[in-house]
């Protein structure tokens, strides 16, 4: 059994409850052992582009508690992983920055070490578990619903440090996808931003920019889609209603999942145990295709 520090960030413990809840319900089922990680704080993304090294020291704080516990890190959410592994790739070579880190976390009794592998989810789901044995493990098979994959921006890029899919041809996701039994496929701009981090400065064009994205996937024909970042899932599933109310344009509906939830339904969970409760989307309309109430 794999074993990893469980680093939840931000935005998924305080707005996101619904892929914490999947991910503890469906990863331990599918054998990774998931350990706490109460004493990691932010990884510092919001800030990046305010106060770079107040980012770089939130990060290589949570590596060096990791390093400490001798484990890998999982880190959910797009964001904080490009941030990890950026700063651990930034302090690798940039001695006077790693020297200036090394005394501030001295301050408080840490000691720096990026030395700590970070992985993604889809890594964890794709890598680690394997496609096939999630196969083996499908009992409610997603069969005949076209699900549109989606990234998301951060997990692509930057090309500079490791990604947990290469930016060019993104093939781990749908591999997940067609292991649980759906279709997928191609749609323009799959690897495109959500429109998130433009949110706070302007909702008109952040609204636009996902609005562009449901079009598209209903235009190529998908009936649902996905991603594993709270970011983009904010954007395409909680912002949905506001959306057509922004652009007057009520066909911008699209049923949209976390990868854990939909890995949960094809392994026979119920979708309280999937926190699809919490979603605020259409999934009723994939759940009845599959013959289940999104109450049990």
């Amino acid at each position: 059994m794999s074993k990893f520090l469980l680093f939840l960030g931000c935005t998924i413990p305080t707005k996101q409850y619904a892929y914490e809840i999947s991910v503890r319900n469906v990863l331990p089922r599918l054998g990774i052992e998931l350990v706490d990680f109460p004493e990691a704080g932010c990884c510092g993304f919001p800030l990046k582009g305010i106060n770079k090294k107040g980012w770089v020291y939130m990060s290589a704080r949570i590596l060096s508690l990791a390093a400490k516990k001798g484990l890998p890190i999982l880190a959910l959410c797009n964001g904080c992983d490009t941030s990890l592994r950026k700063v651990k790739d930034m302090l690798k070579h940039d001695e006077v920055l790693k020297d200036e880190i090394a005394e501030l976390l001295s301050r408080e009794g840490v000691k720096l070490n990026f030395n700590v592998d970070v992985y993604h989810t889809i890594e964890v789901l794709h890598d680690f578990i394997g496609v096939e044995k999630i196969k083996n493990l499908v009992v409610r098979p997603l069969k005949g619903i076209k699900i549109a994959s989606y990234p998301g921006c951060h997990m692509l890029r930057p090309s500079d440090i490791p990604r947990p899919e290469p930016s060019g041809e993104p093939k781990k996701f749908d591999a997940i996808l067609s292991a649980l039994g759906a279709e997928v496929g191609y749609y323009p701009d799959k690897g495109g931003c959500c429109g998130a981090t433009m949110l706070p400065y302007s909702p008109k064009h952040a609204f636009r920019l996902t609005a562009a994205k449901i079009r598209n996937m209903k235009d190529f024909g998908f009936q649902a889609t996905t991603t594993s970042c709270p970011y983009c899932m904010e954007m395409l599933d909680s912002k949905q209603e506001a959306i057509r109310a922004e652009l007057g344009d009520d066909t911008l509906s699209i049923p949209v999942f976390y990868i854990t939830q939909l890995v949960g339904l094809a392994i026979g969970l119920k979708p309280k145990e999937l926190g699809l409760n919490l979603n605020l989307s259409p999934v009723e309309e994939v759940l009845e295709r599959l013959g289940v109430s999104l109450y049990e």
